[in-house]
């Protein structure tokens, strides 16, 4: 099963993503505060980040920046709900989840190998 590091600092959105995430078979996890994101990965195995725009632009930068050093092979996926939001240079896709999350799971799911061990 993938892990996959979910951060946001909308809470509602958080859960719901993280709910729905769970619900397509993949294992999330999330630190109480989003500056805690790369403690949690050094400390879990991580395969996929996910990382709201709710998340400042500095703070996004350095969480990314963070994971790419901690766990090398880790899709980062920018996500965002707010149409003027656009991208994240570095993250390896921007999805605009404004109409539900299937953007974000079908991506998961076409990067990421069918079958991991547990």
């Amino acid at each position: 099963m993938y892990r996959i590091l979910s951060i946001s600092r909308n809470v509602r959105l958080l859960l719901s993503r993280n709910d729905l995430l769970s619900l397509a078979g993949f294992s999330v996890v999330s630190p109480r505060h989003p500056e805690q994101a790369a403690i949690l990965a050094s400390r879990e195995r991580v395969d996929a980040l996910v990382i709201g725009h709710s998340i400042e632009p500095h703070l996004r930068k350095s969480v990314i920046e963070e994971l790419r050093v901690i766990c090398p092979g880790c899709l980062v996926c920018f996500v965002y709900t707010a149409p003027d939001t656009g991208g994240e240079a570095l993250a390896d896709v921007s999805l605009d989840v404004t109409e539900g999350t299937e953007p974000l799971i079908r991506y998961l799911q076409e990067q990421l190998p069918r079958e991991k061990a547990s």
